[in-house]
């Protein structure tokens, strides 16, 4: 019968870190040995009970009158590379020792059995040998999970931007706003910021940069979009600076009443109504005047959206005064029919763009 290694694996070398055993170590009494000495060292090391699982697999076939040898080697703390050239040369160093023809792998979880390949070049592998302790074995693979994503997220610049920058950006901004005089609206100030970034993040607007960047209207599309986006910020201060002097908001500081929050709601729509078409009927003015040469079908639906903005403007200040005063009975027929005849010319528009495939 063929020679065969039942040959343990411990890639990561705790072996040799935990109970200071050098490896290749060969023979049944020595591998046993080497486990009791990593058991008495740390009794929930797992590559333990893999060497135990281990001999018992060498115990079976010996009693069965198989031709067998049993060896423990170990790869390095550092794993990798590194790792796997030294489980290399050991291998390479027992097959020419001990002239085995087949491998059994005993293993005590996933990252063992990366090192296949290696015992490829230098045998055939007869079995996989699996010793996992109750309930660990999908612990580990968790942990090994866990591993990948943690060293993506400090090292991949895809992900680190993310992980570590923008938390690195929010701690430098409040510590600076603390140590400045007005570290009593640092913590508004630093909400603020986050708010803008997961605005920014959430609706995709740093690629939309990105793509803006490639277009030789750059600088207008930009200079208008940082106009509008700062009209808006200044409609924000304004709704704030409002509300907290409504005696409504008062009483909802000390217990929420339906018709409080809808007064507040109504006052901050009607406010924020027209910082918010502005900035918007800005975009559409300027999109306008750069399609206009070039793509006068996209200039075309640059004037349908602003006549449809100009035209919702009265239907949602109306919903703000319905908001601040619930006792209105009904919106004004002007207000119903603004708001059908804004958004058929939006259905009509785009209806007839379809058609024609012109967008």
């Amino acid at each position: 019968m063929p020679k065969t290694l039942v040959i343990v694996v411990d890639r990561d070398n705790d072996v040799g870190v935990k109970a200071g055993i050098i490896t290749p170590v060969v023979g049944r009494d020595n591998v046993l040995k080497a486990a009791n000495q990593v058991l008495l060292a740390d009794p929930e090391e797992a590559d333990g009970n893999a060497m135990m699982g281990a001999i018992k697999v060498y115990d079976q076939l010996k009693a069965e009158g198989e031709d067998v040898e049993i060896a423990l080697i170990a790869g390095s703390e550092e794993s990798g590379i590194k790792a796997d050239t030294r489980i290399r040369n050991q291998v390479a160093s027992l097959k020419e020792r001990l002239k085995f023809e087949e491998v059994i792998l005993v293993s005590d979880g996933v990252e063992d059995e990366e090192v296949l390949p290696i015992i490829y070049g230098f045998s055939t592998v007869r079995s996989l040998v699996r010793v996992v302790v109750k309930h660990s074995k999908n612990i580990e693979e968790s942990y090994i999970i866990l591993g990948k994503y943690i060293r993506m997220a400090l090292y991949d610049s895809r992900y680190s931007k993310y992980f570590l920058g923008v938390p690195g950006i929010l701690l430098l901004a409040y510590a600076l706003l603390y140590l400045s005089p007005i570290r009593a609206y640092a913590g508004y100030l630093l909400s603020l910021i986050l708010g803008l970034a997961l605005i920014i993040r959430g609706f995709n607007l740093d690629n939309a940069v990105g793509q803006m960047r490639r277009s030789p209207n750059f600088l207008i599309k930009f200079l208008s979009a940082m106009s509008g986006l700062l009209i808006v910020i200044f409609g924000g201060i304004k709704v704030a600076q409002t509300v907290v002097l409504l005696p409504q908001f008062q009483q909802l500081q000390k217990g929420f009443q339906l018709y409080d929050f809808g007064y507040v709601l109504g006052v901050s729509l009607i406010i924020m109504e027209t910082y918010i078409w502005v900035a918007l009927g800005l975009q559409l003015v300027v999109n306008f005047f750069l399609y206009f040469r070039k793509k006068r079908i996209l200039a075309i639906r640059e004037i349908v959206l602003l006549i449809a903005l100009i035209l919702f403007y009265l239907p949602v200040y109306n919903i703000g005064l319905v908001l601040m005063n619930p006792q209105i009975s009904g919106l004004p027929m002007i207000v119903i029919v603004l708001s059908v005849l804004a958004t058929l010319i939006i259905i009509v528009y785009y209806i007839l763009a379809d058609y024609l495939k012109v967008l």
